[in-house]
């Protein structure tokens, strides 16, 4: 029974969009009284295997057919192409694997003109519709469509900053806004690490593992999703009420349980030959479109996951049935063929995990030596995230955390603890929990400085056409430095004052870029192969009233508007900006990210 409505209630909605899965969770809170609220996970997913299905989240999948329709989640046919992996084609990463899996869908295919926000929206669109069909039949329209709702993303904290703007806007255009939720008051993002730290917390409270952590320890989150592997490191302050410090700058990469697979691909091709493979997957293994597989390998891929990769605790033989016509084999042994069966020996499948597990050992081992560093001592690794399920990964995991002296616990509900701990993160705001955070790259600014043989070379020297002066261009001026601890409870945590000068009767329109630099040493010219472009802030000073330009005149006496202005930098889950002009905020802001 739904308790009536009151002036304080309001909806938490969280939503963990994941590479493989995606879950959403949501509560009814109040601030009256002491009652916690009790967290739901949306499990009643629409399935074509049965009516609906019951698991905790739906495959991060979409269709798109030839009559212009789609399909979602585990309605898609067992044969039908689909897109798969679109998350991380949000993180443009020329570097990386799934740069070259984003070229081979565009290349190839199915709705190849559609860019991966789109898709992302597309697919999130249908999220939205069965969150709405949930929240009727669990409140009622007439009831919910009337409470405050505050909506909390998950991103990793690993993705840029342009990751995290396409992130958002995908979850825009797919209707999680005021068109759908009238009394939509905030959306905001939070680290999947973050989010599973809180919930992680929350629950051990009251639990026979209360004793795992106190006040001054620290403890290691180890998120292992489907895309990507996410770390971060915490310190306890204070137990209840939960407040956390993080310990460390976070790491992680894209090395999570669907680089298994990629593994899958090459085993295939080294078993059956490159022509047998070229035949069945139509083209190389290192080229297979996860998004567009043929059909015989989605279902050799699908029986794969859930016949090994799943069950798989590092001693069993496994087999697999080969689609048509090499279920026609009756036996190679070269191959491990037989009576249209490929086998697998338990080296086999653990070669398929290396890279992951190798990766993870590193990020590890990098975290735990920054936080020696910090002087804080690590106790606990918790882990959470679909690929945590894998009874093989968390053996492995945890025999490596304890051979390093340090205790491991696999986090009630790992699969949905993120999104569990996005409710929570939206119960308790973005300052309550975790009070400080450190800032994960240094952020600046491009710049001129007065020109300096001494400091500057010759190419970046440039007379300024208002002042006749002689200035160095491209030199960076950092706002905040990688490792910065970055207080929640602030508004801003870097101010940069800049001004721009005008000439009479141009449009009063300037930009102002960010960098970023991951580097633990940031170089000082910004046209450094280390340094990137984070985003172009346009500013509109049309509306600024005239008393804050200073009127001046040019060495050739031409006159011209000279204004000063700051622009604010809050660096949270994501980044927020706004300009000041004598410390009032004026006229309108846009941010580009690149």
């Amino acid at each position: 029974m739904v308790a009536k409505k009151q002036k304080s209630n309001r909806l938490i909605i969280g939503l963990d969009y994941g590479t493989t899965y995606t879950g959403v969770s949501f509560c009814e809170a109040t601030d009256i009284g002491s009652r916690v609220p009790h967290i739901e996970v949306v499990s009643n997913w629409p399935s074509s295997y049965t009516k609906v299905g019951t698991t905790e989240k739906v495959p991060s999948e979409i269709a798109y057919l030839e009559d212009g329709t789609t399909e979602w989640g585990s309605n898609i046919g067992e044969k039908t192409k689909r897109h798969m992996w679109t998350k991380l084609e949000l993180e443009e990463s020329q570097n990386r694997e799934v740069a070259k899996h984003a070229k081979n869908l565009a290349r190839t295919g199915q709705k190849g003109s559609k860019k991966p926000v789109d898709i992302v929206s597309d697919f999130l669109a249908h999220i939205r519709g069965h969150l709405l069909q949930v929240l009727d039949n669990r409140y009622g329209r007439d009831l919910w469509t009337t409470l405050p709702i505050v909506l909390v993303v998950t991103v990793p904290a690993v993705w840029s900053d342009a990751a995290k703007d396409r992130t958002k806007q995908a979850v825009y255009e797919a209707g999680f806004s005021k068109a759908y939720f009238p009394k939509l008051e905030n959306t905001m993002m939070t680290a999947e690490p973050e989010a599973a730290a809180i919930f992680m917390i929350k629950e051990l409270r009251g639990s026979i593992h209360e004793d795992k952590l106190k006040a001054g320890d620290g403890f290691t989150v180890v998120d292992m999703g489907g895309g990507t592997t996410d770390i971060a490191s915490y310190k306890v302050i204070r137990i209840n009420p939960l407040v956390l410090e993080e310990a460390t700058v976070g790491n992680g990469d894209q090395c999570g349980g669907s680089f298994v697979e990629r593994a899958f691909f090459k085993f295939l091709e080294h078993r059956l030959g490159i022509q047998r493979f070229i035949e069945m997957a139509g083209c190389r293994s290192e080229d297979v479109p996860r998004g567009l597989l043929t059909e015989g390998m989605i279902k050799l891929v699908q029986d794969f996951i859930h016949q090994v990769k799943s069950v798989f605790s590092g001693t069993e033989k496994r087999s697999l049935r080969l689609p048509w016509p090499l279920s026609l084999i009756e036996e190679d042994k070269a191959a491990g063929i037989r009576d249209g069966d490929l086998f697998m020996t338990p080296e086999d499948v653990q070669e398929m995990f290396e890279f992951p597990i190798r990766r993870l050992y590193e990020l590890l081992m990098e975290q735990w030596q920054r936080a020696r560093e910090n002087k804080v001592k690590i106790k606990q690794v918790f882990m959470v995230g679909g690929f945590s399920e894998s009874p093989y990964m968390a053996a492995k995991l945890k025999d490596f955390v304890e051979k390093n002296g340090l205790r491991s616990f696999k986090a009630p509900h790992a699969w949905s603890a993120v999104v569990r701990g996005a409710a929570v993160k939206g119960l308790e705001g973005d300052n309550r929990a975790v009070t400080k955070r450190k800032c994960r790259r240094h952020y600046g600014t491009s710049c001129s400085k007065p020109f300096s043989y001494r400091h500057h070379q010759a190419s970046d020297a440039f007379i300024d056409r208002y002042t006749g002066e002689k200035y160095a261009n491209n030199q960076m001026s950092y706002l905040i430095k990688k490792g910065q601890d970055l207080n929640t409870s602030k508004e801003t945590h870097a101010q940069d004052s800049f001004s721009a000068s005008f000439w009479p009767g141009v449009e009063r329109q300037c930009t102002w870029k960010l960098f970023a630099c991951e580097a633990d040493e940031a170089p000082q010219r910004s046209t450094h192969k280390a340094i990137s472009r984070v985003a172009t802030l346009t500013v509109d000073l049309s509306k600024v009233p005239a008393s804050c330009f200073e009127e001046r005149t040019s060495p050739s006496g031409r006159p011209y508007s000279f204004v000063l202005m700051e622009v604010n930098i809050s660096v949270k889950s994501s980044l927020e900006f706004f300009v000041t002009v004598n410390g009032k905020k004026y006229g309108t802001l846009n941010a580009k990210y690149d």
